[in-house]
């Protein structure tokens, strides 16, 4: 005799369930019905599952050998540590002597570094470690007329990538191939060569198109994404504006090869962005332009362009840029399992903010990066899409000013302002002094987390801290770009001091300030919201 499906032992419809995805799991007829409902709500893997997708977040190997019940019981901790208006603990704080020279500052998984003259500065912000290393320019093998271009670190791969180029050369035929980078891969914890690669050093060529003496221009970047890194650049002197190449290089492998990215440099402005969605999709950012969207065609790497999504066109007396925000890559084999978080942003909540630096009022757009992996990316023709089209529906505007500091993790935002209250819809806030006090906030755009907080808090409650960003009317622009999408806001009533400031950096239960003190000192503190265990670690 036939046995019916919703017949089955509750144990064996949840195996089955766990094969869906939690998309499936929370549309079609599984809410309508009570058999699958009851499996579904009675079953903690597939609870669990459905957390982890509310929240936004995929589970990596270092919860392996964690049960259940710890697991859901360290992602609801996440849940609530930003969920409420909060006060801050200090887990570490350190000064560093660096080299007079300011350089961008970077941080990930609990490392901070920077590169100042040549020299590379890391500081590992572990309270039980407090270990500060320095790759003095020496170190950092450089061939014979070579010129330093960039320094790619990945803490979590143990990953450091010098990358140099020659010194203007001659090609004296055409169709020469000749090089254009040379990449050296290195142990980040001990500066011998990485075990992982299948070569220590790397020559990434380019042919020539006419004989003439060439100098390479690398651009913004490069980008990393596990074992891929690609890196922009073009090839001067060339008649015209010259055309944009790029370098996709798989490290592990020791494989790199040159590509048209069929834009001109003139197209993007010299203050593009590049960012790798994942292995296979590059999103290039230009200023004043449009959004591209690439995917990397296996097993080389090519790139095809698939999509352009047009942002507002502005006539302004003065140029305005673009500055780019998004979370790191946790991609790739870790070298380092300690700095592996149990917990890592997946793809679809994921945002990039932008800063809009237009004078006189200077904007950030929030834009969901769920519509560059919804949008049918096999098109056998390129697409443009207007803003009108994608833009009021995956984006956030509010206003802003270039002194506030941003970072992002996942669908959170971080956000040094000078009020420990969230801004009124459309609200525009002073700039940050000198020599006074800062708040971080954290807003968050997540629609699921949203809707959740929708549907749970009570509307007339003074803690619903679901906002809308407003309209803004002070320019043409900004009622161009103007959307009302939700978003969740919290702050942290704990100020700090706006002296020397320099660098705020998100992470996934803690976020880290810098600020510069007299000359080559740079002080370090990270903090974690008071409500919470302090360092706490669900693998523990």
């Amino acid at each position: 005799m036939a046995v019916g499906f919703l017949s089955l032992p509750t144990e064996l419809l949840c195996h089955i369930l766990l094969l869906l995805t939690p998309r499936d799991l929370c549309c079609g007829a599984i809410p309508t019905c009570k058999t699958l409902c009851y499996a579904v709500q009675n079953s903690a893997h597939i609870q669990y599952k459905l957390e982890l997708y509310a929240q936004g977040f995929t589970e990596t190997a270092t919860l392996d050998s964690i049960g259940i019940s710890r697991k859901m019981h360290s992602l609801k901790k996440l849940e609530s540590m930003w969920r409420s208006d909060f006060h801050v603990n200090i887990v570490f704080q350190a000064e560093v002597t660096t080299s007079a020279t300011h350089g961008a500052q970077y941080m990930k998984s609990g490392l901070w570094w920077t590169r100042r003259d040549h020299n590379l500065f890391i500081q590992e912000c572990n309270p039980d470690i407090k270990l500060f290393r320095t790759w003095p320019s020496h170190s950092l093998s450089l061939r014979s007329q070579h010129i330093l271009q960039s320094v790619i670190v990945d803490p979590v791969q143990d990953l450091m990538v010098v990358v140099s180029s020659p010194s203007p050369h001659v090609a004296n035929d055409a169709d020469q191939d000749h090089c254009v980078f040379s990449m050296e891969f290195y142990m980040l914890s001990s500066q011998l060569p990485h075990p992982d690669s299948a070569c220590a050093s790397l020559e990434c060529k380019h042919t020539a198109e006419v004989p003439a003496v060439y100098c390479v221009v690398c651009l913004r970047g490069p980008v990393i994404y596990g074992d891929r890194i690609v890196i922009p650049y073009f090839i001067e002197p060339h008649p015209g504006s010259p055309a944009i190449h790029i370098q996709v290089v798989d490290w592990r492998k020791g494989q790199a090869q040159s590509f048209p990215l069929g834009q001109q440099s003139g197209q993007l402005g010299m203050s593009r962005h590049f960012h790798l969605i994942d292995q296979q999709t590059l999103v290039v950012i230009g200023t004043n332009g449009p959004i591209t969207l690439y995917t990397l065609q296996e097993p080389d790497g090519s790139p095809q362009r698939r999509i352009t999504y047009i942002l507002p066109q502005y006539s302004l007396p003065r140029p305005f840029y673009y500055v780019v925000h998004v979370t790191t890559s946790f991609r790739g084999a870790a070298a380092r399992p300690d700095l592996m978080p149990g917990y890592v942003p997946s793809l679809e909540p994921q945002i990039m903010v932008l800063e809009v630096v237009l004078p006189p009022s200077p904007v950030i757009l929030v834009i969901d990066m769920a519509i560059f992996l919804q949008q049918a990316v096999h098109l056998e023709t390129p697409v443009e899409i207007p803003w009108s089209d994608w833009g009021p529906h995956h984006t956030w505007c509010f206003p802003h000013h270039p002194s506030h500091r941003i970072s992002v993790f996942g669908s959170r935002m971080a956000y040094a302002l000078p009020q420990d209250r969230t801004p009124e819809p459309g609200e525009r806030l002073e700039a940050l002094s000198t020599n006074d006090r800062f708040y971080v906030h954290i807003w968050d755009f997540n629609r699921r987390a949203i809707a959740r907080s929708e549907h749970t808090c009570d509307p007339d409650s003074p803690n619903l801290f679901v906002r809308k960003p407003g309209r803004l009317a002070e320019l043409p622009l900004c009622r161009k770009i103007t959307s009302n999408n939700p978003y969740i806001a919290t702050v942290c009533h704990t100020s700090f001091s706006t002296r020397n400031f320099s660098g705020l950096f998100l992470d996934q239960d803690r976020f880290t300030m810098t600020w510069l003190r007299s000359g080559s000192v740079v002080d370090i503190q990270v903090v974690s919201p008071a409500h919470t265990e302090v360092g706490s670690d669900p693998t523990n």
